[in-house]
């Protein structure tokens, strides 16, 4: 009773975070994106008195702040936490009152291996949590089916290794052959990086851990967004990922020191090939609904096949393929033109 306490944490003030800070809980749960604690900084740190509630120190840290608090007013998008009677609870402070969010004290499995009994399984950007019900070797390594242990199987599954990294979601069919072609894929080793000073442990240590991807600096980058070929994305030390769609966003990600990456699939093609040429096929990351741009923090949502009017990385990819097809097609129209000048 006498150790009772309280903390307040706010938003890091990144890229990551930009666009999460003071937005509503509503706002959060329409796009899937989770509290989590990685993304904030401890603020404050107090005795929580007999008398202390949600309320009130919603007021003090408005109109009464004590002298040694350092953070912004207690506003929308701030989490408060009770240490209380040995039971931690924690608060999102929304528009009006206050939203239980338990997933941010949720702890990821890292050292611990998930086994077939391992159950309360917390993954990075995903509410709730979860258990195995499948299991599959490929190339030596585990990856476990996972089902959400509240919404069962009104919930679309996920797959993660054995350390609980996520490796796809929205799956629907558990380890298909359309799946377990995915994740062979993600376990072939790469011949040649794209660029040679980024690995793909730099990738793991920047907080994106997606092995779908091929990790390269600035210069790499710049390079095959400016031939065009090739989809570059944005990596998000959150774990997410974003098309780079104009010249303003690489900047922008370039000065905030952001890695980029390529489709692997793709790259080994590019490998294969010695020039990039994208088919409807290529990449099983959209056909399969894995982890793909801003779609990771997924809340988990009814069984049901994605609608055709859903904005999907692979409806993107397809308007720039039809984009070059056209641009071919008329430039090739136009050579012909040209030879049958007399």
């Amino acid at each position: 009773m006498a150790n009772n306490s309280f903390d307040i944490y706010q938003l890091k003030n990144n890229e990551t975070t930009r666009d999460l800070r003071f937005e509503r809980m509503e706002f959060l749960k329409k796009k899937g994106i989770a509290v989590d604690k990685e993304n904030y900084d401890l603020i404050y740190h107090a005795p929580l008195d007999k008398k202390d509630t949600l309320d009130s120190i919603y007021e003090r840290f408005n109109l009464y702040h004590p002298s040694d608090f350092r953070g912004h007013s207690l506003s929308v998008s701030d989490v408060v936490v009770f240490h209380k009677d040995g039971v931690d609870t924690a608060y999102y402070v929304d528009s009006y009152g206050f939203t239980e969010v338990p997933e941010f004290l949720q702890v990821q499995i890292k050292e611990q291996l998930i086994t077939m009994q391992t159950d309360h399984i917390s993954v990075r950007q995903h509410f709730g949590t979860w258990y195995p019900i499948d299991q599959a070797e490929i190339d030596g390594k585990m990856y476990f089916l996972l089902e959400h242990e509240e919404y069962g199987d009104e919930a679309a599954n996920i797959i993660v290794d054995e350390k609980g990294i996520l490796y796809a979601q929205d799956v629907y069919d558990g380890f298909s052959p359309e799946i377990m072609d995915m994740l062979h894929l993600i376990a072939t080793p790469i011949g040649v990086m794209p660029d040679p000073s980024v690995s793909m442990e730099d990738m793991e240590k920047y907080g994106y851990t997606y092995f779908g991807m091929v990790p390269m600096g600035a210069e790499a980058a710049s390079e095959h967004f400016k031939q065009g070929g090739m989809m570059v994305y944005a990596l998000h030390p959150d774990g997410t990922e974003s098309v780079v769609e104009n010249a303003k966003q690489f900047d922008r990600h370039v000065e905030n020191g952001g890695l980029f990456a390529v489709d692997k699939e793709d790259w080994m093609k590019y490998l294969e090939n010695g020039e990039f040429l994208r088919t409807t096929e290529i990449s099983t990351e959209q056909n399969y609904n894995m982890i793909d741009g801003r779609r990771n923090n997924m809340e988990p949502h009814k069984k049901e096949k994605p609608s055709k009017e859903k904005e999907s990385l692979l409806g993107r990819l397809k308007e720039k393929q039809q984009f070059l097809i056209a641009n071919a097609r008329k430039e090739d129209k136009e050579k012909r033109a040209e030879r049958d000048l007399p």
